[in-house]
């Protein structure tokens, strides 16, 4: 546990990781509020809730890089107070709202989320070393779990026990507070020599950070969040077609605490796995569940190795992608990062409920699991030819010309 203590004792980073930990709780109860807000609120269908969570879904998307390229610019103060005052504006006036502008102001505040998840990431990226950026990352991956354990269960508490109104404007009193919070705390996220330029005069273009090399990271992340989301709706479903749905919040409460314990077990590494591999493992180990649907006790049993395996997923993919970031672009490719998470989880639940629709739940964690291993794959795939292309182009000309001989 030496290197967790490393991490906590560098200056400013355990005020950061509980502000940033209460923030993460507020964002992930998002959607279930908006969910609860549409149906009891308004009175409207799941149908129409989704509407409005996907709108959020695709602000939150086209947000991530916005952000994180204006953190580049300007630092994170400004774009914390921008956006807490945003988030005031709409959960303020959310419970009032027609359908149809709820809609709307939803991708608006999807599009100025509170950016807690980048933010931790950008600041871990920037003042961990190396060495023990891996570590850095596992406790990062620790406090979105507790924020997933926590935050929809508080959500559909609130909603359910006082009103969906108090749900949404409570949701937003916290957000605008934890964005003062870590304004206030204002975090360095750009290097202390780092600029927006890639070297004299010269301002950083798309293809200085956008690089081949980074394309692998964000299929792999997108594996891992399609992965978990995917295997989440299928346990449902899954316990659902068995007559066992009571049972379905144990098995994934279970999950999360075998994902907490694999994120810690992660961290302690002194070497850890590549990328790729971790989010294949995901995959293939997500398939066994569909074979335990009939009992709550396997399925839990079952789901062991997936969920133990995802929160080190998530670690190795934001190392991954922090340590390809250059400086001064650090911001936009974990803005990118961000919205590699977001698709997966936009995809990964749709396509499990709609294999349960047609095939049943056995088929769901099968599809889900081996869309994920073949992201994966690609992933791998694409390092090696990286990794090859790289070799080729150092060694030395009159070693390729021997070799072509």
């Amino acid at each position: 546990m030496d290197g967790y203590r490393k991490v906590l004792t560098r200056p400013g980073i355990t005020p950061l990781m509980m502000l940033g930990t209460l923030s993460k709780i507020a964002i992930v109860a998002i959607p279930v509020v908006l969910n609860l807000g549409v149906v009891l609120g308004l009175g409207l269908g799941f149908g129409a809730a989704g509407m409005v969570i996907a709108a959020y879904a695709v602000g939150v998307g086209v947000g991530g890089p916005v952000q994180g390229r204006m953190m580049d610019k300007y630092g994170a103060r400004p774009v914390l107070l921008v956006c807490a005052a945003a988030q005031v504006l709409f959960w303020g006036f959310g419970p009032v709202m027609p359908y149809g502008m709820l809609v709307v102001g939803a991708a608006g505040c999807g599009l100025l989320n509170l950016p807690g998840f980048s933010l931790l990431r950008l600041r871990l990226a920037v003042a961990i070393p190396e060495e023990q950026r891996h570590t850095a990352f596992a406790l990062d991956a620790m406090t979105s779990n507790i924020s997933y354990m926590a935050g929809p269960a508080l959500g559909v508490v609130v909603a359910t026990t006082v009103s969906s109104d108090a749900s949404m404007r409570g949701l937003g009193l916290v957000i605008a507070l934890t964005g003062v919070g870590l304004a206030v705390l204002n975090p360095q996220v750009r290097d202390a020599k780092g600029t927006a330029t890639g070297g004299p005069g010269r301002r950083l273009k798309f293809r200085d950070w956008f690089t081949p090399a980074l394309l692998p990271v964000l299929a792999a992340t997108t594996a891992t969040t399609l992965a978990t989301a995917g295997y989440e709706s299928a346990i449902v479903g899954g316990l659902r077609h068995s007559g066992q749905v009571e049972w379905a919040g144990l098995v994934l409460t279970v999950c999360g605490l075998c994902s907490l314990f694999g994120a810690l077990i992660y961290g302690t590494l002194k070497r850890s796995p590549g990328f790729a591999v971790i989010t294949g493992l995901v995959g293939l180990t997500t398939i066994i569940g569909g074979f335990a649907t009939h009992d709550w006790r396997l399925l839990a049993l079952a789901m062991v190795l997936p969920a133990a395996l995802c929160s080190p997923a998530f670690a190795a993919t934001g190392s991954a992608a922090s340590e390809l970031a250059p400086a001064g672009a650090r911001g936009v490719v974990m803005g990118c990062y961000s919205t590699a998470l977001t698709l997966g989880n936009s995809i990964g639940a749709p396509l499990s409920g709609a294999v349960q629709d047609e095939k049943g739940p056995v088929w769901a964690f099968a599809v889900v699991g081996l869309t994920s291993a073949t992201l994966s794959v690609l992933a791998l795939l694409g390092q090696s030819r990286l990794a090859r292309r790289r070799a080729a182009e150092d060694q030395p000309p009159q070693v390729m010309a021997n070799a072509s001989a």
